[in-house]
């Protein structure tokens, strides 16, 4: 079975109007999103082959949409530095986790600009002067979170340990809407998991 997450213009407009939603969102944002979770279950099933696949797929789309700082890209950088190494490229997968520490560190810039809600294409027109971000609070919290995230990439690099309860928690308490607080989620919780 063959699983791809490739973007193109068709699916990227037909997800718009099928998913209200996510109007405004790029369709990279729903193809990352579905790649890790795709990828998440494979490599906790034992198919690792597959899994490897689907976070190429993810990396490719996090360097190609999200910007720097952006924990998306940080996760991917992780999960494809697991793979690198479980396929003993020892170099490619230190130096990726080395780039993935660095974007976790990166991602306060991210977290600090933060909106509460989507913003799609009309809003910003209307309201271009003022985007609702978050207080100093909750970017603390988003922080801590990120720092889950890089703690978790660090446990992978130093002692090849896998998170556990990160997928069960996703699929538990994914947002509805396509926020800038998913997306954070879904970076920390989609990292590699343990295998059930």
């Amino acid at each position: 079975m063959t699983i791809s997450c490739a973007i193109s213009e068709e699916v990227a407009a037909e997800e718009r109007c099928s998913h209200p939603l996510a109007a405004g969102f790029a369709a990279a944002d729903l193809a990352w999103e579905r790649c890790q979770e795709q990828a998440a279950l494979a490599f906790r099933a034992g198919d690792a082959a597959t899994a490897a696949r689907l976070w190429e797929q993810t990396l490719a789309i996090a360097e190609q949409h999200f910007g720097r700082g952006d924990p998306r890209r940080a996760a991917s950088l992780t999960n494809h530095a697991l793979v690198m190494r479980r396929q003993r490229q020892d170099y490619q997968a230190k130096r990726l986790f080395e780039d993935a520490l660095v974007a976790w560190d990166d991602s306060w810039r991210w977290i600090y600009l933060m909106t509460r809600r989507p913003v799609d294409a009309a809003s910003q027109l209307r309201h271009s002067d003022r985007l609702e971000v978050y207080g100093p609070t909750a970017r603390s919290a988003f922080g801590a979170l990120a720092e889950r995230g890089r703690g978790a990439t660090a446990r992978l690099e130093r002692y090849d340990e896998l998170p556990a309860g990160g997928l069960a928690a996703w699929f538990e308490i994914k947002p509805r809407q396509m926020t800038d607080l998913r997306k954070l989620l879904a970076a920390v919780l989609l990292i590699a998991p343990k295998r059930a």
